[in-house]
């Protein structure tokens, strides 16, 4: 919500012409000769009779002012703030203002200001000054707005610096008003733009922005969560996802690299992200680590030959977008500049930043560490290879590098479940806003609102006569594309991503068929082997979606 800055209150000073009207601080609304004035590239020399219109802001015990020219709005702090790792200290993170990206400065920590420190209670007095330089958009935090000004030149004073000074040069001057007792600093807009490490939009919102009125492809991406950051990488990046298994040593373990894990004969690096990211990583109680309620998973990643595993605190789910929904993403760290290609926004849920996979793949530590390991362990002890189950499936690999291999979601279902990924639109948390459908047979949960298009859910336990599931919390909703259609499929738990070869399907145990009910007996015909991260394996029903959707129109048009 925008704001107003009150008025200068009548003076008996004459150093200072109050602005006669309550101004909302809006550039486009202040173009008043002053201000046009001001935004000159090259302005006429300086009279004591020029007039430039400020507003001020207090941050602490000292007060600040900027040129309105510069301004184009004030905010209140937003509701909800996206941090983003790898940024600078006196950067708080992003929020999303009418389809912009801002990232928050804190001045505190740039100017050298005492202040309350990161991760403070923001009272809700604070402020957002939005500063736009050249179509370069930043938000500066502030404890208040105080007024706006018209000031001479005879009452501005202008700061060089010397040479040698390195910290920042984001005060240009000061201004003396009520005969010198009260003294403002004249922030530099310009300056704090190009400050090392501030966020830069302008140039990557100008290339994207043609491409996001013309391009309507549906993506996917695998959210995950680091400490309280949600980030997400492209479908295509990720080959499986696996609980933690006991890693083993590695010679070439790091401050980020954990250790690595022998993945069916290969040997894998594995990279805690949030030590990466410069983050802090969520730890589980000592009682919980290992164990299925370990919430921590690994993202096996590949591209060519870098190979590697991703440690993250857990796993949300898998999000479906359109490219024109990414918003264009500051870059901040110059070493990491390309890392992060845009963010996700959501109403319902906290935004997504969305990681560059190709950025990640050819980063220079990334490279180091996975090419160390190949050459380190190219030659594995055929032992090793062994516990880790590669030789048992030396033949089921030859013969899966020559068939046709697709990516399952395995799910639980009181049963081990598998869907083939490409059927997925996307996955989400159960929802408690899913509207009862009356009349609508007792396997039907209802219908759920997604982005404006009704999604029919259906109950699997239900549908298949299981008892209802008590732990609502792991609950998970499938959204289905089948054909036109689109339906979901509310299961207890998501477990893995895998890629297998179709020739290693096979028919479903008779044992498994007698003890089914009906309708499992029809939708699951066939099953996998799903590998686990120590060599194990699990077996996994398919769900043939065709006889399933059949029934589902057969019931209701009953």
């Amino acid at each position: 919500m925008t704001t107003q800055l009150r008025h200068a209150p009548p003076s008996p000073s004459p150093e200072a012409d109050p602005l006669p009207a309550p101004l909302a601080v809006d550039a486009s609304a202040l173009a008043t000769p002053a201000a046009t004035a001001a935004a000159a590239p090259q302005p006429p020399k300086a009279t004591a009779d020029d007039i430039e219109v400020f507003g001020s802001f207090h941050l602490g015990d000292i007060e600040f002012a900027l040129p309105i020219a510069a301004l184009q709005e004030v905010v209140n702090y937003p509701e909800r703030v996206t941090p983003v790792p790898l940024s600078p200290s006196f950067l708080l993170g992003l929020f999303n203002l009418r389809g912009t990206l801002i990232p928050i400065v804190d001045l505190k920590p740039l100017l050298s200001i005492a202040g309350n420190g990161a991760g403070r209670p923001l009272p809700v007095t604070e402020k957002i000054a939005i500063v736009d330089v050249d179509g370069v958009r930043v938000g500066l935090l502030f404890d208040g707005t105080g007024e706006i000004l018209r000031v001479r030149a005879s009452q501005r004073t202008g700061f060089e610096y010397d040479p040698s000074h390195a910290t920042a040069q984001v005060v240009s001057g000061a201004i003396k008003l009520d005969g010198g007792d009260r003294i403002l600093q004249i922030l530099a807009p310009a300056a704090l733009v190009r400050i090392e490490n501030m966020p830069q939009l302008l140039a990557r919102q100008s290339l994207t922005a043609p491409q996001r009125r013309q391009q309507r492809q549906r993506l996917q991406c695998v959210s995950f969560t680091v400490e309280h950051s949600r980030l997400a990488l492209p479908m295509g990046a990720i080959r499986e996802i696996i609980r933690i298994p006991e890693l083993q040593n590695s010679a070439l373990a790091s401050v980020f690299c954990v250790g690595m894990l022998n993945l069916r004969g290969t040997v894998v690096p594995v990279i805690d992200f949030a030590h990466f990211l410069g983050l802090q990583a969520c730890r589980p109680d000592p009682d919980v680590a290992g164990t299925a309620s370990d919430p921590r998973r690994i993202l096996i990643v590949k591209q060519e030959d870098v190979h590697f595993g991703l440690m993250v605190d857990a796993v949300d789910s898998i999000v479906t977008y359109y490219a024109d929904e990414v918003l264009a993403m500051p870059s901040f760290s110059a070493s990491h500049a390309q890392l992060f290609s845009g963010c996700i926004a959501r109403e319902s849920t906290n935004d997504i930043v969305l990681l560059n996979a190709d950025e990640l793949f050819t980063h220079a530590q990334v490279l180091d560490l996975t090419r160390g390991h190949r050459e380190l362990y190219r030659e594995s002890d055929p032992a090793q290879r062994t516990s880790a189950g590669g030789a048992g499936r030396s033949a089921a690999g030859a013969k899966s590098s020559r068939g046709t291999r697709h990516a399952y979601v395995s799910f639980r279902l009181q049963h081990m479940l598998a869907v083939r990924l490409d059927q997925l639109r996307e996955i989400i948390h159960d929802s408690p806003d899913v509207m009862p459908a009356p009349g609508a047979p007792s396997f039907i949960r209802g219908m759920l609102n997604l982005r404006r298009e009704l999604v029919m859910v259906v109950d699997l336990r239900a549908l298949y006569g299981m008892p209802a599931q008590d732990d609502a919390n792991t609950r998970k909703i499938l959204v289905i594309e089948h054909g036109k259609d689109k339906f979901g499929l509310l299961v207890d738990a998501i477990e893995n991503i895998v890629t297998l070869d179709d020739a290693d399907k096979l028919p479903v145990p008779a044992v498994l068929l007698g003890r089914a009910t009906h309708e499992m007996r029809n939708d699951m015909r066939e099953a996998v082997e799903l590998p686990a991260s120590d060599g194990a394996a699990r077996t996994a029903m398919l769900l043939d979606l065709q006889p399933l959707k059949l029934r589902l129109e057969t019931a209701l048009a009953l």
